[in-house]
């Protein structure tokens, strides 16, 4: 689908707490809405864990307003043997255009999203975020990116850039870090693809890999896919 998607990630230890946002400056259309349905698999040095199912979803508002929010339900087990399954973190959040990445060539597009999130089970379950999303176009390919700041401790920046193969197929790379409050950092890749399968209506895929200092062990990589679906709003005859 061509609307717009926002993707949060966030990572917990015992030391630091870890939160990003990847996003960009384009608004879906008043009345439409995008919905996305993900699966996920993350593998560390000795744990593993499947979020499934992923839901996404947004709707416009106005030219220049759109509201949205996701939920995942999580599957954990580590080396001992220890598993848990319960829901994950929820996001609800509101996203602002204050320019738009279209309105000419080459044109910078900006755009704000606080955003709410809250994590069943955590010490610190509610907390909130400012991200601020910049996007641009040069011909076919598309660079957008976050940067803000999460209440529980998180300074990040985000950055993903897309690049069509075919005029339904196209592959994305991410590259991210986020600052936690006790003073570490965490870096993460991904790359992943994307095809249309209808004109509102697509399969994707992602492959990813976190990179974290050496006291706080080795990171993680992770797989994840799903479809997404555009539904414009309804036309009266």
């Amino acid at each position: 689908a061509t609307a717009s998607t926002s993707a949060p990630a966030a990572s917990a230890t015992a030391f630091a707490y870890f939160g990003s946002w990847l996003d960009d400056a384009s608004i879906v259309a008043p009345g439409d809405v995008w919905i996305g349905l993900a699966t996920g698999y993350w593998r560390g040095a000795s744990n593993r864990q499947v979020d499934a199912p992923v839901v996404s979803a947004a709707v416009g508002i106005s030219p220049r307003v759109q509201a949205g929010g996701s939920a995942s339900f999580y599957h954990f087990r580590d080396a001992d043997g220890f598993s848990e399954n319960g829901f994950g973190s929820f996001s609800l959040y509101g996203k602002f255009l204050i320019a738009d990445p279209l309105r000419a060539p080459n044109a910078i597009g900006v755009a704000i999203t606080p955003l709410l999130e809250v994590s069943p089970g955590s010490v610190d379950s509610v907390g909130w975020a400012l991200p601020v999303n910049l996007e641009t176009r040069r011909g076919d390919l598309r660079l957008y990116g976050s940067t803000g700041y999460f209440s529980r401790g998180s300074v990040f920046a985000t950055v993903g850039l897309d690049v069509p193969l075919t005029s339904n197929v196209l592959l994305n790379g991410t590259f991210g870090q986020s600052y936690a409050r006790a003073g570490t950092h965490q870096t993460s890749f991904g790359l992943g693809a994307s095809m249309g399968l209808t004109a509102t209506s697509g399969l994707f895929v992602g492959f990813g890999q976190t990179l974290t200092p050496t006291e706080m062990g080795p990171g993680g990589a992770s797989i994840a896919g799903g479809i997404s679906f555009l539904l414009p709003e309804p036309k009266i005859p």
